[in-house]
């Protein structure tokens, strides 16, 4: 009777419902006459056994052949799933790139007679070279070509012969600057002799400093353009101390044979001269700069090293439109002032005007330094509208 009961209050809630729904009494009568049905059929086995004693055997999770799919259609006894939205790709959340991994971009094609910046040196000269390809992406008439020996230096036995070597790519393409860095496999690394020649000792230095003077000289010869990077800071003071040491003879034996040493020192430490290996990237924005080992670099890092590089070949190669400024001659002595040099002016002012030096209290003045710091007036060419010789009428 209990089930009964319980059988009538539902059927008289299910019919109230659809009666708020508009539904003629017919339909909810047919309703409640079916469901009551259905659940006298689902209660009846359970009296049969509860009165014969015997165990209930229900359907299986999902096998029901009850009401169930009725009790849904009027919203009973189930919890709505939120709809699921698709999100487009443009919506997606973005991984970060991992630090070591160069950002996909799509190089212009070069021009068959681009000019070839060679990049030469250890495994930090090869991300050096990867931050130039990218930085120079966009210029049609300059490429990147490498010469790496990845665990190889100046010093010690069985060095590649790098002079050799770099002179040979140099006669053998269109190389118009050779960018060069390398180092950090030197340190603690004797010269051969008897006996050996231990590092950082005065006969080291003297060494590796010949060597380094050597190397430089020889691509000068060739009349190329030269760019030395100096080694970064390191996470460890007594390689600082070492890498300070070579730094200093590759600057010495770079800017004696008129080659730009590009130092990278201070631009990777902090504010307060401290080793991070977190910084601002050539964006600005804070990365991670340098790798695990705190020696070398990750690929922001080594991007940023290429930016203060690409900057100097600007400057030494007068941009990378022809490469080289008309007439002359790719000489890395010359520096233009005054634009094109088929332009008639061939002195600047201040050079020698024929009369000599000016003595002036005994030190030798020139003419520029008479008419900007002394003050005197230039005189023009007789009978030049800025001449300032007065001559009377008919006069001599």
């Amino acid at each position: 009777m209990a089930v009964l009961t319980l059988l009538r209050k539902l059927a008289d809630l299910i019919a109230g419902r659809v009666r708020r729904q508009g539904i003629s009494w017919f339909v909810p009568g047919l309703l409640c006459g079916a469901i009551c049905l259905g659940l006298w059929g689902l209660a009846a086995p359970d009296a049969v056994a509860q009165s014969s004693g015997g165990a209930v055997i229900r359907p299986a999770p999902g096998n029901s052949t009850g009401f169930r799919p009725l009790f849904r259609l009027f919203g009973f006894g189930e919890t709505k799933r939120p709809a699921r939205t698709r999100t487009s790709p443009s919506e997606a959340v973005k991984r970060p790139r991992a630090a070591n991994t160069a950002p996909a971009f799509q190089a212009k094609p070069k021009d068959p007679d681009a000019g070839v910046i060679l990049v030469a040196g250890d495994q930090m000269a090869k991300g050096v070279a990867e931050g130039l390809r990218y930085t120079l992406a966009d210029k049609s008439m300059v490429r990147v070509d490498t010469l790496i020996h990845e665990k190889s230096g100046l010093a010690g036995a069985g060095v590649p012969d790098w002079g050799t070597e770099i002179t040979a790519r140099i006669r053998g393409e269109d190389v118009k600057a050779v960018v060069l860095m390398m180092g950090r496999h030197d340190l603690a690394v004797p010269f051969a002799g008897e006996p050996p020649v231990e590092f950082a000792t005065a006969d080291w230095e003297k060494a590796y400093s010949s060597k380094v003077s050597a190397l430089v000289s020889s691509i000068r010869q060739e009349r190329k353009q030269l760019i030395w990077v100096g080694l970064p800071p390191t996470g460890n003071p007594l390689t600082n101390t070492d890498f300070t040491l070579l730094n200093s003879l590759f600057q010495a034996g770079t800017e004696e044979n008129r080659g730009k040493y590009v130092d990278v020192w201070d631009i990777f430490l902090t504010e307060n001269g401290e080793y991070d290996s977190f910084g601002p990237d050539v964006d600005g924005k804070r990365a991670r700069l340098r790798d695990a080992d705190k020696v070398g670099f990750t690929w922001d890092g080594y991007r940023k090293v290429a930016f203060f590089v690409e900057r100097e070949l600007s400057r030494l190669l007068g941009g990378y439109g022809g490469m080289a400024f008309e007439g002359v001659e790719d000489d890395p002595n010359f520096i233009v002032l005054t634009g094109r040099t088929t332009a008639p002016e061939d002195q600047l002012l201040g050079g020698q005007d024929g009369n000599g030096p000016v003595p002036y209290e005994g030190v030798a003045v020139d003419a520029a330094r008479r008419f900007f710091i002394l003050g005197e007036a230039r005189k023009g060419p007789e009978g030049r509208a800025d001449s300032t010789v007065w001559k009377a009428p008919g006069g001599s």
